[in-house]
């Protein structure tokens, strides 16, 4: 019984489904846009409400700037008025002509003054109203009144009241003993000593004019007084009626206590205490209850917030005013909802009719419209199918009396070759990596595409466009049609920003685009001369499509000039850096000249001449491109690790040489015992020795310290081999000894110092050997200067137990050479820094072993060399290049001082003698000298008189090849 086919889903006509589908979207479309214009109304004006709450809190930010600003200027200016140079009363009540005037120019300052250091005080205020007028019963035509309290000699401190009408002339002076007040003991005028700037207090309710306001204080240039003002808020409280959003807002300006600075009945924010005293009224005491909830929302908030209070619907904000630092305030508002949201209600009822009646006369026509579109869709579904399944095969144009449809018909169609024709481009962008055939490729794709009968590409060189490739499609038209194009002059700023604003252009039959980077900076220019019974043309605001694919194609191409240009600078600024290593280490010392910049050329020559040989041990071996660039970068940086080793080590030339040679010291010993010996012969005289006897025994001494003196200078040259006999002697001579009476733990660095703590002090005077190995001598070796046995890079060197020894007993008994183990130890310690530094470097994968063949060059065939102790067959041949290059540069270099340049035939017979010795590799050694690299160069980089006759097959039966 064969297998039942599976049933299939059920299915309607497409007209049915379009003509079903299409009304039922219609009827959501319009049920969607009529609630989403309610919610688009909603919205604006909750964004405009809270645009209200931000330009209130801004206007009364302004209004608050006004106050503090025109007030904190004055006050810095009053710094250095006669209130702070003035000794005496007398002297600052002549500072009333000019504090008058800057009271009368701003009405928001209620009153200055001044406190001093000796408890004194003066205070200028306007006498603008009937309550401040009454509350000093000032005469009727008085305008200013100054208060003083002032030293009266015995009888301490003494308070006045001065009246002055409005020319400053005094009215009436008034002794006022109830007139107490000691500034020094105010906050304002001890926080305002204690600190440079301006001190603002709080905000609160003036005692006198029963308004709220802050204080302002500043110490005087010259810290001999305290200058202060009170400024008053009350712009602020006139400024909060007018900004309602409905008539029913109610509007606050609060602190974060909740104290109401400004409102619009001002006389609720002033509250009167038992007692006659006056302050802040709380939010709650308002009697707003809406208020309430407005103060509790958080003023970072993002918006507006509905409550409900009353049995009414409010939108509470809360925003902070920007400006204020110290003392942050708030503006809190309350809207109804339906004062806020009544014009909204209104334009939903309207729309609400409005879509009802396009709804109903919609439908019919859109039942006609589907009946239309659906009998050629068909056709294009089938088409889109192929499309789909990467068929891009040319096929009949699907027709339609609907423009749209026929459109897309043609579009499906050139669709299908276009798509092709930019993948084909995509690939070859992708793939391509020189710019010439980059460029003739999307030229070429260009062309097709568009139908075009010719077409250039120019570049950007330095300030000019230069043409870079151009074809033609037609034989009407010549190559080098775009030479009319006068593009190759210098670029100006102009035509830079005119290609910049206008990436396509067209004029007539020729369209040009610029090709641009993803920052918009100029790289090129492509032309494209279309069929002139095709050109480019608008309709409308629509552009022809060609254009669209023109502009994809250019931006496409420019990103993938960009890069490979990029890619080219990056490996330009590699380049440079890596020489600029290699020159800073070989300027560092002159014991090494121009290694780092001769040793890659001499590698490069070895390498190459592996890569090219075809016959025995290297025929098949063959170098890449990343294997030559990593050779590059190795051989460049292959003593990177130099920078860190300390020159005085480098370049240590005698035995006892530290930062500065140490046989001065032991000199002046010799020089001490001398003058010893010269002490006791002249003692011996004065005690009636024989004279000729004592200066027989003086010469002898003498002529033994000179000999013995000059045994240890020849020793610390480090010129003959210390044997046994030589070492024995100079324990002889370390072990005199001579007096020393100065503390010698005085003077000497904190390092030193510490080394010297792990010995007691001896004695003084005290008797010490001639020449001493001191336990302060040997420096420890930090814990991270040694190597774990299974470290990440494979070291296996030895390291010293001391990071250097000082001993000089040790340093000139060194064997051969003025170099100590330790000093060896920080001198071979290059090469683990640079494999260290090069390993921590994020090279791509082709160059991975750059780390390999730089750090292999001190190594051995027989495994004895450093830093890894590697066998032959563990290191790679360019690693192994890298040794014979490095040795035979350093044999042959004629700019290092210490020593004589090796001709071309002594290099090579010690070369032998170490290849023989299983120190180089045999193998690259042959093929060194059998293939002529060491002739070559030689004529590249040695003098003339280096350049002798090199007996090759002696060479190589010495090497044991």
């Amino acid at each position: 019984m064969s297998a039942q086919a599976p049933r299939r889903a059920w299915q309607l006509p497409l007209h049915w489904i379009t003509a079903v589908g299409s009304s039922l979207l219609l009827v959501t479309t319009v049920a969607l846009l009529g609630w989403a214009a309610y919610r688009g109304s909603q919205s604006a004006l909750l964004s405009v409400t809270d645009d209200a709450v931000s330009f209130v809190s801004g206007n009364l930010e302004q209004r608050l700037l006004r106050v503090l600003q025109p007030a904190e200027n004055q006050l810095r200016l009053l710094a250095y008025s006669r209130l702070a140079t003035a000794r005496n009363p007398t002297e600052r009540l002549e500072a009333l002509p000019e504090l008058a005037e800057a009271l009368e120019g701003n009405p928001l300052i209620d009153a200055l003054y001044a406190g001093y250091p000796n408890g004194e005080f003066i205070l200028f205020r306007p006498l603008r109203n009937n309550i401040v007028r009454k509350r000093f019963e000032a005469p009727s035509n008085a305008v200013t009144l100054v208060q003083t309290i002032s030293l009266a000699g015995d009888e301490g401190m003494r308070g006045e009241y001065r009246y002055y009408d409005a020319l400053q002339r005094l009215l009436e002076v008034r002794v006022r003993p109830d007139y107490r007040y000691d500034p020094r003991t105010r906050p304002w005028f001890r926080e305002a000593m204690a600190q440079d700037g301006m001190v603002l207090t709080e905000p609160y309710v003036f005692f006198t004019t029963q308004v709220v306001g802050a204080t302002l204080t500043r110490r005087s240039f010259n810290r001999a007084a305290v200058i202060g003002m009170d400024a008053t808020l009350e712009s602020l409280v006139s400024q909060l009626g007018r900004l309602r959003v409905t008539p029913s807002t109610e509007i606050a300006l609060i602190d974060v206590h909740k104290r109401v600075l400004a409102y619009s009945d001002a006389s609720r924010v002033v509250v009167h205490t038992q007692g006659g005293k006056v302050r802040l009224a709380q939010i709650e005491e308002l009697g707003v209850p809406i208020l309430n909830r407005a103060a509790d929302v958080p003023p970072a908030g993002g918006g507006s917030k509905s409550v409900e209070a009353a049995g009414r619907g409010w939108r509470v904000l809360s925003r902070r005013m920007g400006g204020s630092d110290r003392y942050p305030l708030n503006v809190i508002m309350a809207i109804p909802e339906d004062e806020l949201f009544a014009h909204a209600r209104q334009i939903l009822r309207s729309q609400a009719l409005i879509a009802l009646a396009v709804l109903v006369l919609s439908m019919p026509l859109g039942w006609w419209l589907t009946q239309r579109l659906t009998r050629p869709l068909q056709r294009l579904v089938e088409d889109a199918k192929a499309v789909e399944a990467f068929d891009f095969a040319p096929r009949p144009q699907v027709r339609s009396h609907i423009a749209e449809v026929d459109r897309l018909g043609r579009a499906t169609q050139r669709m299908s070759a276009t798509i092709a024709s930019f993948l084909d481009t995509s690939i070859a962008l992708g793939s391509e990596r020189r710019i010439e055939r980059l460029i003739d490729t999307v030229l070429r794709n260009a062309l097709d595409v568009v139908a075009a009968k010719a077409g250039a590409v120019y570049l950007v060189e330095g300030s000019a466009l230069v043409r870079a490739h151009a074809q033609t499609h037609a034989a009407d038209v010549p190559v080098d049609f775009a030479e009319r194009y006068d593009w190759d002059e210098d670029l100006d700023a102009t035509a830079v920003q005119a290609w910049r604003e206008q990436d396509l252009f067209s004029s007539g039959n020729e369209v040009a685009t610029a090709l641009q980077t993803r920052d918009g900076a100029l790289v090129g220019v492509m032309l494209i001369v279309l069929d002139p019974a095709r050109p480019l043309v608008r309709a409308g605001a629509q552009i022809d499509p060609r254009a669209g694919f023109i502009r994809a194609l250019s931006a496409q191409a420019a990103v993938a000039i960009e890069t490979r240009r990029l890619i080219e600078q990056q490996k330009a600024l590699l380049e440079s850096f890596i020489r600029l290593i290699a020159a800073a280490i070989d300027a560092k010392s002159h014991y090494t000249g121009g290694h780092c910049q001769r040793v890659p050329e001499l590698a490069k020559l070895l390498a190459n001449a592996a890569h090219e040989s075809e016959s025995g041990q290297f025929a098949p071996f063959r170098l890449s491109e990343e294997d030559r660039e990593a050779l590059h970068i190795g051989a460049w940086l292959h003593d990177c690790g130099k920078v860190t080793t300390p020159e005085h080590v480098v370049d240590k030339a005698t035995k006892l040489e530290a930062i500065c040679d140490r046989i001065h010291e032991v000199r002046m010993r010799f020089e001490v015992l001398k003058r010893d010996a010269e002490i006791a012969s002249l003692r011996a005289r004065l005690a009636g020795a024989d004279a000729s006897q004592v200066e027989a025994t003086l010469v002898q001494a003498w002529r033994e310290l000179d000999e013995e003196f000059a045994f240890v200078a020849e020793c610390n040259l480090g010129g003959e081999t210390m044997d046994p006999a030589r070492i024995e002697r100079l324990k002889s001579i370390a072990a005199r000894t001579w007096q020393r009476t100065l503390d010698d733990r005085l003077g000497i660095s904190w390092e030193a110092a510490q080394r010297c703590k792990a010995t007691p002090a001896a004695a003084l005077p005290a008797t010490e050997n001639l020449l001493a190995d001191k336990p302060e001598h040997r420096i420890e070796r930090p814990a991270n200067e040694r190597f774990d046995a299974d470290n990440k890079w494979g070291f296996r060197m030895e390291v010293p137990e001391f990071k250097a020894n000082l001993g000089e007993l040790y340093n000139l008994s060194t064997l051969r050479g003025t170099l100590t183990a330790e000093d060896r130890y920080i001198i071979n310690h290059h090469i683990v820094q640079t494999i260290v530094m090069l390993d921590t470097l994020p090279f791509p994968r082709e160059l991975a072993n750059v780390p390999e063949i730089a750090g292999g060059h001190h190594e051995r065939m027989d495994g004895k060399g450093y830093p890894k102790r590697l066998i032959g067959e563990e290191m790679s041949v360019l690693a192994r290049v890298m040794a014979i290059a490095d040795v035979f540069e350093a044999l042959t270099a004629s700019d290092r001082p210490y020593k004589r340049p090796n001709t071309l035939s002594q290099a090579v017979r010690i070369m032998a003698q170490m290849a023989g010795g299983q120190h180089l590799d045999r193998d690259l050694f042959r093929l060194f000298l059998e293939s002529g690299t060491h002739r070559t160069y030689a004529e590249r980089f040695l003098a003339a008189e280096q350049c002798d006759e090199v007996d090759v097959p002696a060479a190589l039966a010495a090497a044991g090849c």
